[in-house]
């Protein structure tokens, strides 16, 4: 463990948590305790319209307020001011449907003493959920689960993700931290400053010891439309920051577009040739449900990549058809 590491910031972006969040806070503090160091936990009531706020400080958070949203939240600017106001490092992020299984913290931790300034941990199925939430957990996680490997990945969802705190203040004053601005706070908020880590030279590492369930909501409408908000800002973000597998693909964005519906075939088996591989076999039957995601996830990017492209319209009026973003 390194011995830089005198007090861990757990920054927990939450609305209308109130039933969840003071265990939340409870696992989290208890990790702390668990790997013998100082933990402080940052809830960020981002508008909430229940107790959250209430709830997180009986359980021995600190909480900011956010205020209501007109547009109902906004997590990545929750993350950005918790990243301001936290007293600790690494940054550890940590969404509020999340619980950390034991070890968590220290596995995290672990894994910056061996030298990995960005660290993105596992996400694991919870026992009990809806089928409907199952699937939805499957069509997300299947690149980011405890079965998988450790070892370098292009992005990391911020779920489950620590940074020391020098990395992301370095990353955050050339991007801006979090992308703030809709579609992408939604989606892909993390793409911009974990490029501009790598740029710096700071790879991001997988640590798959490093587990926390995660609770996806249940309702097939709700997995069709978490499929498709992701796809609506994936070419945007992707094409803009390069951190993406496959990243060559995203600097033809006109071809992508014209690929993402024939390719969501192909797409549904990969999501559930991930699992098999891994062992987990449920995602076989419920194959059906998988296609129907991505190609909710490819209507996404039809939608969100023509109003992309259309935003990038050179002054003269005429499209930027041979427009090839550039990261390097």
């Amino acid at each position: 463990m390194p011995e830089l590491v005198s007090l861990v910031s757990v920054i927990v972006p939450a609305r209308d948590e109130a039933a969840r969040i003071g265990l939340l806070v409870e696992a989290v503090l208890a990790e702390g305790h668990e790997a013998g160091v100082a933990v402080e936990v940052l809830v960020v009531d981002d508008g909430s319209r229940d107790a959250t706020a209430e709830a997180a400080r009986r359980a021995g958070a600190r909480v900011l307020l956010q205020g209501e949203r007109p547009d109902g939240g906004n997590p990545a600017a929750a993350r950005n001011a918790a990243a301001a106001a936290a007293l600790g490092d690494p940054l550890v992020f940590l969404d509020a449907d999340c619980t950390p299984e034991p070890g968590w913290l220290a596995a995290l931790l672990a894994a910056h003493g061996a030298g990995h300034p960005v660290v993105g941990g596992s996400l694991g199925l919870p026992p009990g959920l809806a089928l409907s939430a199952r699937c939805d957990f499957y069509c997300g996680w299947y690149h980011v689960h405890p079965r998988r490997p450790a070892g370098p990945v292009p992005n990391h969802p911020p779920g489950n993700l620590s940074v020391r705190r020098a990395v992301f203040e370095a990353a955050a004053e050339a991007t801006g931290g979090f992308v703030e601005r809709h579609p992408v706070a939604y989606a892909h908020e993390e793409l911009a400053w974990q490029a501009a880590a790598r740029r710096a030279g700071h790879l991001l590492h997988f640590e798959p010891r490093a587990v926390v369930l995660h609770h996806n909501r249940p309702g097939w409408r709700q997995l069709l439309r978490r499929n498709y908000r992701w796809g609506y800002s994936a070419l945007e973000s992707k094409a803009e920051t390069g951190a993406a597998r496959l990243a060559w693909l995203y600097r033809r964005p006109l071809l992508l577009l014209a690929l993402s519906l024939p390719l969501a075939l192909p797409q549904a088996l990969y999501v559930v040739f991930c699992w098999l591989r891994a062992g987990v076999f449920e995602p076989l039957p419920l194959l059906p449900v998988v296609l129907a995601a991505r190609l909710a996830h490819a209507a996404g990017t039809v939608a969100g990549g023509r109003r992309w492209l259309r935003q990038r319209e050179t002054g003269d009026g005429s499209t930027a058809a041979g427009w090839r973003p550039r990261w390097e």
